[in-house]
Parts: structure tokens; C-alpha cells; sequence
């Protein structure tokens, strides 16, 4: 069973205080996050990353305002994005919102779930912003699509409280 790390939209806009859509909290994730890929790394186990890469038209922008705009500061990952074996870019079409990481809201591919099939992944540790969103989302289809999911709530913030039992 081969795992891999896979860090949900933890960029600029989201992360710093800063950003265009911040995430209430999402900059205190950055070391523990930093510890775990240096885990997977140390590993030989992959990291893979998905990013918001919105077009400067993207239609989402009426709901949630400019983020992540494709080549701006605030589409770049919170992290060295040379540490990433692969970065998934959702949210390309200006008519088409992508919150999950496998598929966007019409149910065309973001080329993820082809990657980890390539790689043989077939177990994820999740982290990433925003847990009531995009995270959700993703977790939500890598079930779906039968992949061992490991949901680490201490590498995740969201817009909501998230209650745990």
C-alpha cells in the first residue's frame, strides 16, 4: 500500500493574515505541516499538493472576492513548491468552481485521482485549508474513490468550527 501526503490549498491568499481569503488561523499550520512532509520526504513517500489557480475572470470572485489568481503572490503555496512531487491546479475554467482536489463542480477530472493511479497511491494523509471546504471536498471523493483516508485535523483550518467527538 503506497501513501502519500496530500496538502489541500495551503496558499498565500488563504494562509496569511494578509491574504485576500484568509483562513482564520491557517499560518499557525505552517511548521507542523513543514514536519510532515519532512516525515514523508524522510520516508521516501510522496507529497502532493492542489492550488487554486483561478483565471482573472473566475466566477467565483463574486461569491468570495479575488483569490488566487493565476502568477499572483497569492496563488503561491505557503511552502517551498519545490517540496511537492506534484501540484493538482483546480479551478482553471472561469465558469467552473473546483473545491475539491479530484473533481470540480461539474465532474470533470482535476487530474488527480490519474495521478495517484499512475503512482499506485492508494492511502492519503490529508491536511490543507479550508476544512469546511475544499478539504472536506476532497476527503468526500478520495472515499468515494476508495483511497485509505487519513484526515489530520491538527494540519487544518477552517472558516467553520469543525466539531470533533
Amino acid at each position: 500500500m503506497k501513501h502519500a501526503l496530500l496538502i489541500v490549498d495551503y496558499q498565500y491568499d488563504f494562509v496569511s493574515p494578509r491574504g485576500n481569503l484568509y483562513v482564520p488561523g491557517a499560518e499557525k499550520l505552517s511548521d507542523y505541516i513543514g514536519e510532515l512532509i519532512s516525515k514523508f520526504k524522510s520516508n521516501n513517500k510522496l507529497v502532493i499538493a492542489t492550488k487554486d489557480w483561478h483565471p482573472a475572470n473566475h466566477y467565483s470572485f463574486k461569491q468570495w472576492g479575488n483569490h488566487c489568481e493565476q502568477n499572483k503572490i497569492g496563488s503561491t503555496l505557503f511552502f517551498d513548491e519545490k517540496l511537492a512531487d506534484h501540484i493538482v491546479l483546480k479551478g482553471i475554467d472561469p465558469m467552473i468552481e473546483s473545491y475539491s482536489g479530484f473533481y470540480d463542480e461539474k465532474g470533470g477530472s482535476n487530474g488527480l485521482h490519474e495521478k495517484l493511479q499512475s503512482l499506485d497511491i492508494n492511502e492519503l494523509t490529508i491536511v490543507g485549508v479550508a476544512t469546511d471546504i475544499c478539504v472536506a471536498n476532497t476527503v468526500s471523493h478520495a472515499v468515494k474513490l476508495g483511497y485509505k483516508v487519513h484526515l489530520d485535523l491538527n494540519g487544518c483550518a477552517g472558516f467553520e468550527q469543525i466539531i470533533t467527538l
